[in-house]
């Protein structure tokens, strides 16, 4: 390894270690602010607060990443052009390929490491962080939380099972609803077959009504009107849990569930795709972030080159974000919907090394 590869290196990674950490700060300190007001009724301690906002940074760093990728390829490749060093590598015959390769090779560990790191720290962190914010900061009786493929939970009428519940359509998939007595003496279960929020309360499509008298059951279909959920779409949406609370193979065994079932995953595989498109993400802008960066040049150059590298990142992520909308509509392929945006960028990056190899 050159001397040239590592100082190129080097100051590629000392850049990016500032970039994520004011990035990091920055978005706590927003959050502090955003969020502060719904907790202070509760008087919440300092502990209390301390833990989760440091249990929700694990998701904060992964977030920022591609945005501190980006921001450290533009501004490492502008200070080095600003102080002649670009020029002096030029004349001394080093090409644009190798003067990329040290800062899109540390990229692309980085983002292996940012792939690790959503797989083992992020879920368990995140879990960890909501529990404090519901438990502890918003003091709300704890009453678990639901997987993707099964809900359980206990409300004032007995204890409530749930097949799937689809927050964006707000409809339940098959619900059990097993009522007992002080002596946990079952005495009858509803099953329905769907449950649709409709004009602010839950319609039943379908089912059947067993009602157990000691040795005797009796079995009915469900009246109109009859079935009646406590819960609102917000609270079984607030509970229910999020893609970062899973590990890709804790997600992908509830898809398989779903399906096995046969109910639609649609959704969770968007999920479950973007789990792995994201961390690369990291490496597809640093990519595209260095021929922008070496075009820039000195002076004003580098403002404008800088100005033109964060208007891509913006509309790097306004990208995955109407991608990821059309995968869970079904508009587009879960797959195709997490990496379009990826895929999009890495072919700007072919074609401007293209550019810069051409002139």
């Amino acid at each position: 390894m050159s001397i040239i590869w590592r100082y190129l290196a080097r100051t590629w990674t000392l850049t990016f270690v500032a970039a994520i950490l004011a990035g990091a700060s920055l978005y706590v300190v927003i959050d502090v602010f955003d969020r502060i007001g719904e907790v202070l009724p509760f008087s919440p301690s300092s502990t209390s607060l301390v833990s989760y906002f440091l249990f929700k940074l694990p998701k904060i760093l992964f977030d920022v990443f591609p945005a501190a990728s980006l921001l450290a390829t533009l501004v490492s490749i502008g200070v080095l052009s600003r102080s002649r060093e670009i020029l002096a590598l030029r004349a001394c015959g080093i090409s644009t390929r190798r003067i990329a390769a040290p800062i899109i090779t540390c990229a692309l560990l980085l983002s292996i490491g940012a792939l690790y790191w959503s797989e083992n720290v992020v879920p368990v962190a995140a879990t960890r962080s909501r529990w404090l914010w519901d438990v502890e900061l918003k003091q709300k009786v704890y009453r678990g939380v639901f997987d993707a493929a099964s809900i359980w939970y206990q409300s004032d009428r007995g204890f409530v099972h749930i097949r799937r519940y689809d927050a964006g359509t707000r409809r339940i998939s098959g619900l059990t609803l097993y009522e007992a007595d002080r002596q946990f003496q079952l005495h009858r279960v509803d099953e329905v077959d769907s449950v649709t929020w409709q004009d602010g309360r839950w319609i039943a499509s379908g089912g059947l009504v067993k009602e157990l008298d000691g040795n005797d059951l009796r079995v009915r279909p469900l009246a109109p009107g009859e079935f009646v959920l406590d819960e609102d779409p917000e609270n079984l949406a607030a509970r229910k849990r999020r893609p970062e609370e899973f590990s890709f193979a804790q997600l992908r065994d509830q898809i398989r569930q779903l399906e096995a079932r046969g109910l639609a995953a649609d959704e969770l595989l968007v999920d479950l795709h973007h789990k792995l498109a994201w961390p690369f993400a990291g490496f597809v802008v640093a990519l595209l972030g260095v021929p922008v960066a070496l075009r820039a040049g000195r002076g004003s150059g580098l403002a404008r080159g800088t100005a033109v590298g964060l208007v891509i990142g913006f509309g790097y992520w306004i990208l995955t974000g109407l991608a990821l909308s059309a995968g869970r509509t079904g508009t587009l392929s879960p797959m195709v919907a997490a990496w379009s945006a990826n895929a999009i960028v890495v072919l700007l990056s072919a074609g401007a090394f293209a550019n810069r190899a051409a002139r």
